[in-house]
């Protein structure tokens, strides 16, 4: 098996991790890349649940538009049930092709979704195709091996970790990224690294929801024996009782834009 399975559990699993103090400062961290302006058309490609298209509504104002697109009718639904804004407009769509005519949007966004399309240089090539001439792009990615991970057993967390490379098509995108915007014709402005660092495993960090989407990800793949995954995921709280809990991973911001 590979790719996550989008079921209603997993979705509002997902959503909780969105609403994560750690998730949250990276949506501030995003807008601060995209410098938003009021009254600026802004597609959101994999928008989810909704939060970062609600924030960038509240900064473009109701002179602006807000488009947000996800492949998943739950998010979508989940969504258009909180939207906050009438020109905030929520639809399903593919990252690979959008349905949106040429030159329409002054900023594009994408934060962590086109590691997970297996096509990844057609959402490129769509994010620049629906830019207007001098629209910005901020793509957002994680490289898996950046996951520093405490364990007194390496071995396990590493087996661990391996199968869950699979719940994405490119786990190390982030290295050839810079290379696939300039093919696409973006030119890369700036490249940056947004750090996440816990260091308890409370229920308002990203590595508690991450626990819980890996557990029953790996599950479903049979790589390790369940007894051994069980004892993965109670090592988390276990060592956060003892006060060495440490986890840290990095995502990566590329700002593009597209030349006039």
């Amino acid at each position: 098996m590979t790719g996550l399975e989008y079921t209603d559990k997993a979705a509002r699993r997902l959503e909780a991790i969105y609403l994560s103090k750690d998730v949250i400062a990276q949506r501030n961290e995003t807008f601060k890349q995209a410098a938003l302006r009021r009254g600026e058309h802004v597609i959101d490609i994999g928008c989810g649940p909704g939060y970062l298209c609600e924030g960038i509504a509240e900064i473009v104002g109701d002179s602006g538009r807000v488009v947000g697109i996800d492949i998943l009718p739950d998010f979508i639904a989940r969504a258009d049930g909180r939207r906050g804004h009438g020109w905030i407009a929520y639809r399903e769509g593919d990252a690979a092709s959008l349905d949106e005519p040429d030159q329409t949007f002054d900023v594009a966004v994408c934060t962590q979704v086109a590691e997970y399309v297996p096509d990844v240089d057609r959402v490129l090539s769509e994010a620049w195709r629906v830019l207007k001439p001098g629209g910005r792009a901020v793509f957002v990615a994680t490289d898996w091996d950046s996951v520093i991970w405490q364990s007194d057993r390496p071995r396990r967390m590493a087996e661990v970790m391996k199968s869950w490379e699979a719940h994405c098509a490119h786990p190390r995108l982030p290295r050839s990224l810079a290379v696939r915007l300039r093919r696409a014709g973006f030119r890369v402005d700036h490249a940056s690294v947004f750090p996440i660092l816990n260091l308890d495993w409370g229920g308002d960090t990203y590595s508690n929801g991450l626990t819980g989407l890996i557990r029953d990800f790996v599950a479903k793949r049979n790589d390790l024996a369940a007894s051994e995954l069980a004892a993965w995921e109670a090592e988390q709280p276990a060592l956060d009782a003892e006060g060495r809990y440490f986890f840290s991973t990095s995502r990566y911001m590329f700002r593009a834009s597209k030349g006039i």
